[in-house]
């Protein structure tokens, strides 16, 4: 094969087309013959050029991304629809922990399913200035997070201007019951309210509701404090113990989970970086918009409970949060 094209056999006749002053028949990009008929074959005329199978493209390898090899979605709400569960992975960033200045923080959000394996629909970016990140502590500080639809590749480049979910956190000086901290979450291309999600001042166990556009609480996030995870987040071991924030309809705790959201146990990359992953298996009648404000109020967790600050290298004085 030479420049991508059928070659002429020997005891063929002369090109037609370059007697024409046309030259060879255009190819498809990639330099191929594109078929025109039942079976893969060209369809050329018979002089010089005979039926000859194209040769296949070979397919692109699926992208991975920490270990995980996934693929890409064209409606992020009708697979939030279908699908049963997502995994939210934080990207570990080095950096911060050489040189001691905290970086925005990025996630990506995958849908789970045992048919079709993993799919990239978001990803997460903060934005935020440079001192309130560095001089305010994770769960008070004020940022924006544009969640952006992964189509193709192409997406997944810095350009936010326009997010598929925007999320607002204000800052807040929490002081027990007043000043509490919430997200508020609309769509980025509409301005939409989708919903918010607010932590409510508890003694003991902290605690998560999430309102629908409408101010109606949808669901509860309970979390028991004393599981390990919590109790010893600042070191190792708790960066190898899970944490399960259970899923109630309504702001009935006392009533059956239908839902969970899991701190997983960290990585390698995440025990020597503040990055952490969530499991959140959503609720058997929670919608897209219920699942989509699930997804934010698991990253809420993550800023509230296990953000560490990267000027606090030693694992004891990492920031600690008062529910």
């Amino acid at each position: 094969m030479s420049q991508g094209y059928i070659q002429v056999p020997q005891n063929a006749s002369p090109n037609p087309y370059a007697q024409q002053g046309y030259g060879y028949p255009p190819s498809s990009p990639g330099g191929y013959v594109p078929p025109q008929q039942a079976g893969g074959y060209s369809q050329y005329p018979a002089q010089g050029y005979a039926n000859q199978p194209v040769p296949q493209v070979a397919a692109v390898p699926a992208p991975y991304f920490g270990g995980l090899q996934y693929v890409y979605v064209a409606d992020p709400m009708t697979e939030l629809g279908l699908s049963t569960g997502v995994l939210i992975r934080q990207e570990a960033q080095f950096l911060e922990q050489l040189t001691g200045c905290e970086s925005p923080n990025r996630y990506y959000v995958f849908s789970q399913s045992p048919q079709a394996g993993m799919k990239l629909l978001f990803k997460c970016k903060e934005y935020s200035e440079c001192c309130m990140r560095n001089c305010c502590p994770a769960n008070n500080r004020e940022f924006n997070m544009a969640i952006k639809h992964i189509a193709t590749a192409a997406n997944l480049d810095e350009n936010f201007s326009t997010p598929f979910i925007d999320v607002r956190k204000p800052c807040k000086c929490t002081c027990f019951c007043l000043e509490r901290p919430e997200m508020l979450v609309r769509f980025g291309n509409q301005g939409q309210t989708l919903g918010r999600i607010k932590q409510p001042f508890t003694c003991c166990d902290p605690v998560f509701s999430t309102y629908d556009s409408t101010g109606i609480v949808k669901y509860t996030i309970h979390g028991d404090c004393c599981q390990c995870g919590l109790l010893c987040k600042n070191n190792f071991c708790g960066k190898l113990s899970e944490v399960t924030f259970n899923i109630y309809k309504g702001n009935n705790i006392a009533s059956v989970p239908c839902g969970s959201i899991t701190k997983k146990v960290a990585t390698a990359a995440e025990l020597v970086t503040s990055a952490d992953s969530y499991q959140i298996n959503f609720p058997p009648d929670a919608n897209p918009q219920d699942k989509m404000l699930l997804i934010v109020a698991g990253l809420m967790i993550d800023y509230q409970f296990f953000e560490e600050t990267a000027s606090s290298n030693d694992n004891n004085n990492r920031n600690r949060t008062y529910y």
